[in-house]
C-alpha cells in the first residue's frame, strides 16, 4: 500500500509539475519544431519566428520571406509581416507535425519584375525551386556520411533525437497546407526595365483584398499553377479601382496566362507605355472603365475587350504610326472616335503570337462604322449633283454614275 502511495504522490507532484511548466515545456517544442522547419527550408525562404497558440490553434509565421532569383531590384518577390495560420495536429504533439487548414496573408508586399532581357523573375522560381531541391538532396547525402559530434547535456541529447528522428523529413512532412492563401491590405509592385528603354516602369496594385491560390508539388518544391482574384487601387488611388482574375503556368516555356481586369475611372495614360506601340492615335488623356480579357495560350493571343473611355483626347500619329496592327479600318476608327460626343464605346479583339499581334475591332464598332458609311453614302445621294449652280440645272446623272461618284469619295476619305 505504501509503494501504491509513494507512487501516486509522486504521480500527482510530476503532473503538477507538467501543469506548473507546460508553458516551458511547450515553448521548448515550439522551439525544437521551429529548428526543425528552419532547416529544412531552402535558401530562397526565409522566416522570423513561429507562434504557437494551441488553446487556439493558431500558428502564426512572422517576418516571412520568398528572396527574387539574382538580378532583380528587390531583394525579396514577395515579403509578409505577418501570416495567420488556423491548424489542427496529426498527432499527439506537435513534434508529429501539423495541417494548416486556413491561412491568411497580412500587408504581404509582392513584387513581380521584368528585366532589359525580358526575363520576369515570377518564370525563373520554378528553375531556382528545381535547382535548390537537388542541391538539398545533395547536403543531406553529404551529411549522412559525416560523423555527428555527441552532444552533451539533457536538452541537447533531445534535440539531438529529434535531429537524427527528422534528418529525413522534407518540410511537406511536418506542415501540411492548404493550396489558399488569404489576402488583406496587400500590394502588388509591378517593375519593368524592358518597356521603356533606359527608364524604369513602375506601377502598383495597392489595398490588395483577395486570394492566392498555389497549386503545389506534393514535396512543396515546385509552384505548378498560380491563380489569383482580389481588387485593389492603381497606385494606391482609391478613385482608380481594378479587380481581376489571374492564373498561369510558371513552368510552361511559352507564356501560359489567363487575365480578367475590370477597371474603373483608370486614368488609360498609366498604361500607355503597353499599348502605345499598337495604337494609330497618340493618346493625350482619358479615363477608362470596362473589361479586359487577356488570354495567352503557348505564347499566342486570345482577346475580347469592351471599355467605356471618358474625356478621350487624342490626335492621329504621323505616317499613320501603328496603324499596320489594324488592318484597313484605321480610318473609319478615328473617324468613329471623333464623331462621338461624351463617352465612347470602344470594343476590339487581338489575336496572333505576342510577338506580331493582330487588332481587330469589335462588333460595336464595326455596327457603329457601317452605320457611318450608310449615313454618309445617304448624304452624299441628297448632295446636289455635281458641277450644279444655283439657278442652273446640272445634267442628270445615272443611278450608275452617281454610285461610282459616292464609292469615288468615299476611296479618297480612305486615302
Amino acid at each position: 500500500m505504501r509503494i501504491l502511495i509513494v507512487i501516486l504522490v509522486f504521480v500527482i507532484i510530476a503532473t503538477g509539475f507538467v501543469f506548473l511548466f507546460k508553458d516551458e515545456i511547450l515553448q521548448f517544442f515550439v522551439y525544437s519544431a521551429e529548428s526543425v522547419i528552419k532547416e529544412n527550408l531552402p535558401p530562397y525562404v526565409t522566416l522570423g519566428r513561429l507562434v504557437f497558440d494551441p488553446k487556439n490553434q493558431t500558428l502564426n509565421v512572422e517576418d516571412f520571406g520568398i528572396k527574387n532569383p539574382e538580378g532583380f531590384h528587390n531583394k525579396y518577390l514577395a515579403k509578409i509581416g505577418t501570416i495567420e495560420c488556423r491548424y489542427k495536429m496529426q498527432g499527439e504533439n506537435i513534434l508529429d507535425g501539423i495541417e494548416v487548414t486556413q491561412i491568411t496573408a497580412i500587408e504581404p508586399v509582392i513584387n513581380i519584375e521584368r528585366r532589359r532581357d525580358g526575363i520576369i523573375n515570377v518564370n525563373l522560381m520554378g528553375d531556382v525551386m528545381a535547382a535548390e531541391n537537388q542541391a538539398q538532396a545533395a547536403r543531406k547525402a553529404a551529411e549522412s556520411a559525416e560523423t555527428a559530434e555527441k552532444k552533451e547535456g539533457v536538452v541537447e541529447r533531445i534535440k539531438e533525437k529529434i535531429r537524427k528522428r527528422t534528418e529525413k523529413v522534407q518540410i511537406s512532412d511536418i506542415i501540411k497546407l492548404t493550396n489558399e492563401i488569404q489576402v488583406r491590405d496587400g500590394k502588388v509592385v509591378f517593375i519593368d526595365d524592358y518597356i521603356i528603354p533606359r527608364r524604369r516602369y513602375k506601377l502598383t496594385f495597392e489595398d490588395f483584398e483577395g486570394n492566392i491560390v498555389l497549386g503545389l508539388r506534393s514535396d512543396y518544391t515546385q509552384v505548378m499553377s498560380v491563380h489569383t482574384r482580389g481588387s485593389g487601387f492603381v497606385n494606391g488611388d482609391p478613385y482608380q479601382k481594378i479587380d481581376w482574375v489571374v492564373s498561369f503556368d510558371p513552368r510552361a516555356s511559352e507564356l501560359d496566362m489567363s487575365n480578367r481586369y475590370t477597371v474603373e475611372n483608370v486614368d488609360i495614360m498609366l498604361f500607355k507605355p503597353y499599348y502605345d506601340e499598337y495604337s494609330p492615335i497618340d493618346i493625350r488623356s482619358g479615363r477608362v472603365f470596362g473589361t479586359f480579357v487577356f488570354d495567352f495560350n503557348h505564347g499566342n493571343i486570345g482577346s475580347n475587350n469592351e471599355v467605356r473611355l471618358r474625356q478621350l483626347k487624342f490626335t492621329e500619329k504621323e505616317g499613320r504610326m501603328g496603324s499596320q496592327f489594324w488592318g484597313g479600318s484605321v480610318t473609319d476608327i478615328i473617324n468613329y472616335l471623333r464623331s462621338s460626343s461624351g463617352d465612347v464605346i470602344f470594343d476590339f479583339k487581338i489575336k496572333g503570337s505576342i510577338q506580331h499581334p493582330e487588332f481587330f475591332p469589335g462588333p460595336r464598332v464595326k455596327q457603329a462604322i457601317q452605320n457611318m458609311i450608310v449615313q454618309r453614302v445617304s448624304d452624299a445621294f441628297r448632295q446636289p449633283e455635281e458641277g450644279a449652280v444655283q439657278g442652273q440645272q446640272a445634267e442628270p446623272q445615272s443611278d450608275t454614275e452617281r454610285v461610282y461618284n459616292v464609292i469615288r469619295g468615299l476611296l479618297q476619305d480612305e486615302q
